[in-house]
């Protein structure tokens, strides 16, 4: 059963790591028509949250083995 949760964890883990990547590729490539200051600071404010989540991706992983 715990191995079930981690491996739901994991893939939740994976899907939001999935989304902020592709909300920080269409930031980067400009498909959201953003002010040069607002792009700056929606990419500033991805790569923290994509650190986080790959934090949180390698605690599960360590935890899981």
């Amino acid at each position: 059963m715990l191995k079930t949760i981690s491996q739901n964890m994991f893939d939740v883990v994976v899907g939001f790591v999935v989304i902020a990547t592709v909300f920080y590729l269409a930031v980067i490539t400009r498909i959201v028509p953003l002010p040069e200051n607002a792009l700056t600071r929606i990419t500033e404010i991805s790569l923290k949250i994509m650190d986080v989540l790959v934090a949180c991706g390698a605690w599960l992983i360590s935890l899981l083995s």
